[in-house]
């Protein structure tokens, strides 16, 4: 007979998800001051059904805010032997868009230094990123 693991990290876990709720695991990495593949590994073996019994947490929701980090869906944990929610799909034409955003604002005429550039280098990386228009 097998048992269910109840180790340190694990009790942690559990603790953190009745206590906040729902959390990411560098959520949960930050709150039990562990590093965030510890804290990866065990929310997602949690979430995994074993011989022992039920899994003890499902993914309630996918997010993509974290400070200082690449952009990609991270899964929010949630206490519960629940259905997981799909992972969302990758949009290009959204992704596209913000980099074209991000693009526009270094070119703006906002600087000093961006004043005293040549109409001619002005063109050429509007045309670079699409403009049609110059900067005002």
């Amino acid at each position: 007979m097998t048992t269910v693991n109840t180790g340190k990290h694990v009790t942690r876990a559990l603790e953190a998800l009745e206590e906040f709720g729902r959390m990411t695991a560098q959520e949960f990495a930050d709150w039990a001051d562990i590093s965030r593949y510890d804290a990866h590994a065990v929310l997602i073996r949690m979430n995994q059904r074993t011989k022992a019994g039920d899994k003890r947490i499902h993914i309630a929701d996918w997010s993509y805010e974290h400070d200082g980090a690449r952009r990609y869906p991270r899964p929010v944990f949630c206490l519960g032997d629940k259905t997981d929610k799909t992972k969302p799909k990758a949009d290009p034409g959204a992704n596209r868009r913000r980099y074209d955003a991000k693009r526009n604002k270094t070119f703006r005429m906002n600087s000093v230094f961006n004043m005293a550039m040549p109409r001619d280098r002005v063109r050429e990386m509007a045309k670079i990123v699409g403009q049609s228009q110059l900067p005002a």
